[in-house]
């Protein structure tokens, strides 16, 4: 069905004007909605074809009031820049996102035959800080796993959730999409079927996991239907059939958080934990890769480089220079030997 309307909208952007130039002149709003059709077609999940279309309508209102041209072959760099600018006050990670989605979709324009060159192609995005997320220390797990009330449904399911989350490292959009059918208790595998860029995998847990689904399976039965459910705010008992959202299971993990005392509890830091301890156990990169459901093996290695790092922070005292340095009695003694320095270090004491 979609063909018709592609073919119609194809024709609809390549509407002739009278400029002399004998240019076709195709308007940036319906080259935008032939795109996110080509997207659909394509097979893009509903979340990211919603990401695109908004960022392009955020750059198409920008564009009215800027003065850009409807017609695409007449937007510059200069007309990007005035784009861009209006975010320079935005997160790194935002100013990237409006950038790379909207050169998409001038990339496409190019390969699509409606440009011949891309305004962008001379244009920098701007670079993302290596961010280092920091892992649950085993401590910061047991506390949020003492604050699960073993005698509520939802504590009972919260407890199997979290185990979960911490035995695969699955990502909070596939857990809340796992159904029953997904789950082979005896075999300690979960199936995967709705994983980003719909590459399925099957993720394996081990005992404690299993023991804590199976408890959690006692109270909740083996029908059909979403693996864990949402529950009910008032009495706490849990909605068959009716799936937990993103945003309830986000506030389930802020409120445990909250209770254990334990800051930024989310799911992809479970994921993050789950990979470090797996390479801190020695678990090859590929393995890693393939259970957290990596096309490539740079986020693996981005997870490394906090083990790698807190490796480093240990090893640190066999080598610290300062150390050397007063074991070879040059000077290390001198330093604070004075009265002034004597009662700093008194008062950092404190």
């Amino acid at each position: 069905m979609y063909v018709p309307t592609m073919i119609r909208m194809q024709r609809e952007t390549m509407v002739r004007r009278d400029g002399g130039d004998g240019h076709n002149q195709q308007t940036l709003g319906a080259l935008t909605d032939l795109y996110l059709l080509r997207c659909r077609v394509e097979g893009k999940s509903p979340n990211t074809v919603r990401a695109y279309a908004e960022t392009l309508r955020r750059f198409a209102r920008i564009g009215q009031e800027e003065g850009f041209p409807d017609d695409v072959s007449g937007i510059t760099p200069a007309h990007l820049y005035a784009y861009l600018g209006r975010f320079t006050a935005y997160s790194l990670e935002t100013r990237h996102r409006y950038f790379r989605e909207v050169r998409c979709f001038f990339n496409w324009l190019v390969t699509a035959d409606h440009l011949r060159e891309s305004p962008f192609r001379l244009l920098r995005n701007v670079r993302l800080p290596q961010r280092i997320v920091q892992p649950f220390s085993p401590e910061e797990v047991a506390r949020l796993l003492a604050c699960c009330n073993a005698n509520t449904p939802a504590g009972i399911r919260d407890r199997a959730i979290l185990l979960t989350l911490l035995d695969t490292g699955v990502r909070c959009s596939e857990l809340i999409q796992l159904e029953i059918k997904d789950l082979d208790l005896e075999a300690g595998r979960l199936r995967v079927l709705h994983a980003k860029g719909n590459k399925q995998r099957v993720v394996p847990f081990a005992s404690r996991c299993r023991q804590a689904i199976m408890d959690y399976l006692e109270m909740r039965g083996t029908d059909p239907g979403p693996l864990f459910p949402a529950t009910n705010s008032g009495n706490h008992s849990l909605k068959p059939g009716t799936a937990l959202r993103p945003n309830g299971l986000k506030q389930m993990l802020r409120r445990l958080g909250k209770q254990a005392g334990v800051p930024k509890v989310h799911a992809h830091r479970f994921r993050h934990t789950f990979a470090t301890w797996a390479i801190e156990q020695d678990a090859r990169e590929l393995d890693v890769q393939y259970l957290l459901g990596h096309s490539c093996p740079d986020m693996v290695r981005r997870y490394a480089s906090t083990y790698n790092c807190e490796q480093a922070a240990r090893r640190h005292a066999a080598f610290s220079p300062a150390e050397r340095l007063a074991a070879m009695g040059m000077g290390g003694e001198i330093l604070f030997s004075s009265p002034r320095n004597t009662a700093t270090a008194a008062t950092i004491s404190r």
